[in-house]
């Protein structure tokens, strides 16, 4: 089905009272293009990219199941590795995975834009182009809650107080939490560098030099960013603890590739209130964010305005690896 004959069909509801303003010029397939062309211009604006940044930091797949369905969904943990046979039958070590479970029932979330009777017919009457900004703010206002679903996740209760509890980015359970041991503001270089080696080693601990979830991208809250770019190492031509910290931590002296960035969204979001960074694989098949982009709906008339709902389906965010993700809660 095209796309003009959709849009047609959402805006039979409220043709009559275009028609009514505009009289014998009135043009259905006029008045689908102009909904076409407003719902299509949906550039990305500097307030949408900023919110959108979840998407740059966590792979993003769509929603397939049905609302009121979902999926319990195991992830995993591999331990265990071989050893020299000793020559007898029964010292074979075994390859465990451990599991625990997660719920991802399918959310719905809702947003909409509206227009007057009157905008319209006269947009109609004079062939203008409406302004696409309540769409782009619509779509704005969805990618907020999306943002904030993403990062921080959220808990409801029904109506019998019964809690459902959606866990964001940084606050996934059954995750290491490694702790600094000093206050990078005010610590040597020699320090800090430990600290950062202490939560990239204590990983590659637990990864077992697995290299499907070995991290990858270290994403520090921009609080010890800032503290980091900013202050100098000595002796060192001008380089910042930021610089020397990326240049010599352990998986760059062992050539192994990671991407330090920084986030003001972890500032504050750890164990009493500590900045909190996050070491992960970004790999689909490690950690997904599960979330639809809007769906506009059937438009309505509401006295003389004409609103356009819409709506968009989400799961939140899908840790499927517990071994690939970890946090660093800093002093």
């Amino acid at each position: 089905m095209s796309k003009l004959v959709k849009m047609k069909a959402r805006l039979t509801p409220i043709s009559y009272a275009i028609q009514a303003q505009v009289g014998d010029a009135f043009n259905m397939d006029a008045l689908a293009q102009l909904f076409i062309k407003i719902e299509e211009q949906n550039e990305i604006t500097p307030q949408l990219q900023q919110v959108l940044d979840y998407a740059k930091f966590i792979p993003v797949t769509d929603v397939k199941a049905a609302y009121g369905g979902g999926e319990i969904l195991s992830r995993k943990k591999g331990v265990g590795i071989g050893k020299d046979h000793a020559g007898t039958g029964d010292d074979i070590p075994l390859a465990e995975v451990e599991y625990d479970t997660v719920q991802l029932p399918v959310r719905v979330g809702t947003i909409g834009y509206q227009y007057s009777i009157v905008e319209l017919a006269t947009a109609q009457t004079m062939n203008l182009a409406l302004e696409a900004d309540k769409v782009q703010a619509a779509n704005l206002a969805a990618e907020k809650h999306m943002s904030n679903v993403a990062w921080y996740g959220y808990t409801t209760a029904n109506a019998s107080g019964q809690l459902t509890q959606v866990n964001g980015f940084l606050n996934q359970t059954g995750v290491t939490v490694v702790t600094a041991q000093y206050n990078w503001a005010t610590a040597t270089i020699e320090q800090v560098l430990s600290d950062f080696n202490k939560s990239l080693a204590d990983a590659e601990n637990q990864f077992d030099g697995d290299a499907s979830i070995e991290p990858d991208t270290y994403i520090l809250a921009s609080n010890q960013y800032s503290d980091l770019s900013n202050r100098i190492v000595a002796d060192s031509g001008g380089k910042t603890f930021l610089d020397w910290v990326t240049e010599k931590n352990i998986f760059a002296t062992q050539g192994k590739p990671l991407t330090i960035r920084g986030s003001g969204r972890g500032n504050g979001k750890g164990t009493a209130g500590a900045d909190r960074s996050i070491i992960y694989r970004r790999d689909p098949s490690c950690i997904q964010f599960k979330g639809s982009s809007v769906e506009f709906l059937t438009a309505q008339p509401k006295g003389l305005d004409v609103l356009v709902p819409g709506h968009y389906k989400y799961q939140g965010v899908w840790l499927k690896r517990v071994d690939s993700l970890r946090y660093f809660d800093h002093a």
